[in-house]
């Protein structure tokens, strides 16, 4: 966003910039063809309406891109993360140049003197209001990208949660297995089993029902 500085009279006008401004050269080039604003009033009021109109232009851009998110978000796709914190700081940095401009258009509707006359005022309210507004839909658009970073930051971490709480309810099944395969396991005398051949296969269905039956209690319990 560049700055445009202006000093006027009732019949001059001097503005200083670095950087181009389309809309100054557009009247520029105007008066120079001689159907440029016929008061300095005028010429006040065309350059703030055309100001205006292209940051309402990206603005609208900015809310199509946050309305595509939105549906993207709500028929269950993935969101990449940074395309959402790109577009919240094109956001954010947009308004916070838009503030000052709405505040100065404020004040020059509200100028009484001989520059501005009633006319060119009452153009240039009607521009503050439509950067008014503007700065309202970049409030609603970062208010809704807030609201679907947080949504996609609360379903990660459900996922998480459910992960993990799985993890835990398998390890609660398999502890007592691990405990009986660590206990037979044990290379030692007086361990039972050992000179009978159907040891291996009565160990392996004992450990099945316990399995099972730890996974019917689970669900009768409504821990899965």
């Amino acid at each position: 966003m560049d700055s445009l500085r202006l000093w006027a009279t009732e019949r001059t006008i001097v503005s200083a910039r670095v950087r181009k401004v389309w809309v100054a050269d557009s009247l520029r080039l105007k008066a120079e063809s001689g159907t440029g604003p016929e008061s300095v009033g005028a010429f006040l009021a065309e350059l703030a309406a055309g100001l205006t109109k292209r940051i309402e232009a990206v603005s609208l851009e900015l809310e199509d891109e946050t309305d595509s998110l939105e549906e993207i978000g709500l028929t269950g796709n993935e969101i990449k993360p940074e395309r959402i914190a790109r577009l919240r700081q094109t956001v954010i940095k947009l308004r916070r140049y838009i503030s000052p401009q709405r505040d100065a258009l404020d004040a020059l509707s509200s100028l009484r003197s001989g520059v501005v006359h009633s006319d060119a005022s009452v153009l240039v309210n009607e521009t503050a209001n439509r950067t008014r507004r503007t700065l309202e839909e970049l409030d609603a658009s970062r208010d809704r990208l807030t609201a679907l970073q947080e949504q996609m930051d609360a379903e990660h971490a459900n996922a998480l949660a459910r992960n993990g709480y799985l993890l835990s309810v398998v390890a609660a099944i398999f502890l007592p297995l691990g405990f009986l395969t660590g206990l037979f396991g044990v290379n030692i005398a007086g361990m039972p089993g050992l000179s009978a051949p159907f040891a291996f296969w009565a160990l392996t269905l004992a450990s099945a029902a316990i399995g099972i039956t730890l996974y019917v209690v689970f669900k009768l319990s409504k821990w899965l």
